[in-house]
């Protein structure tokens, strides 16, 4: 068996940095939550958690003289509102990329603009993108979607930062054929663009194909399209125990790639369960 593992799979620099600030927060013993799951996966999440810093899904449930840590995907204006509001002190560790979006969307729609963001519209990053403009709002997640969608003749289109390429590029194909004055900012992630691509080249090689990461995490998912698109057995797993068994011969080339919330200690304890299942 011929074990690679992608050079670019695991933690993007938003998710590590946002992970290593709420780490430091809990080695200060500083009392720290995080507003939602600080990344979408289960495992490291866990790891928070015993280290004190717990998860809440609402700003009520933030006690008196903790902190909140925003995570990666960033959050809407409301919600440093109801902060300042509250006297919570925040800890933001919005990706910079995402910043930059929640920028974009703001300024462009001042004066009422539309808005139109490629990618999934229950995802954390894209309430929060939606958040920051001033006017209309239209989400598409297909191109499907962008047809059947009334469009106004003006607007700006952004992409969440982990859409694939291939269908932001078909997405916005439709929108082009129905937005007159149409402003585009591509905003997919270069470090999303090198994992996505570098997936393809090792699916395209590989006999089997496993992707590491949380069954809720977005662009784990994605990865998983695009090795199925070229590697008939390509499997997403979360945790050494889901590596199927049975599927990987003496002889295959096996690759493993991982999303961007995926750490790289389970990374390494994939790769350690299907060395030992190939022995």
């Amino acid at each position: 068996m011929k074990l690679t593992i992608g050079e670019h799979a695991g933690f993007c620099f938003g998710v590590r940095r946002a992970v290593d600030k709420a780490f430091s927060c809990a080695d200060e013993k500083l009392p720290c939550v995080t507003l939602g799951p600080l990344i979408h996966n289960p495992q490291e999440v866990e790891r928070l958690e015993n280290a004190g810093v717990r998860s809440v899904d609402s700003l009520d449930q933030v006690l008196e003289g903790q902190t909140v840590i925003i995570r990666s995907h960033g959050v809407t204006p409301g919600v440093y509102a109801q902060c300042e509001a509250r006297g919570i002190p925040v800890i933001d560790c919005t990706c910079p990329h995402v910043a930059h979006i929640h920028q974009l969307v703001r300024e462009y729609s001042q004066d009422g603009d539309a808005v139109i963001i490629v990618g999934e519209p229950d995802h954390p990053e894209i309430v929060g993108i939606a958040g920051w403009a001033h006017g209309e709002v239209f989400i598409l997640p297909t191109r499907e979607a962008a047809e059947a969608a009334q469009l106004p003749a003006r607007a700006l289109v952004v992409a969440q930062t982990t859409l694939r390429r291939d269908r932001f590029e078909e997405v916005l194909a439709a929108i082009r054929g129905k937005v007159r004055d149409l402003t585009v900012r591509m905003t997919i992630c270069a470090a999303t663009s090198k994992r996505q691509q570098e997936a393809e080249a090792l699916s395209h090689e590989a006999d089997v194909m496993i992707i590491v990461g949380g069954r809720n995490s977005s662009n784990t998912k994605k990865l998983l399209e695009t090795c199925r698109l070229r590697c008939e057995r390509a499997y997403q797993v979360e945790t050494p125990e889901d590596v199927p068994q049975g599927v990987i011969h003496e002889t295959d080339r096996v690759a493993i790639t991982a999303g961007a919330s995926t750490p790289q200690w389970l990374l390494e304890q994939v790769r350690s369960r299907i060395e030992s299942d190939a022995k």
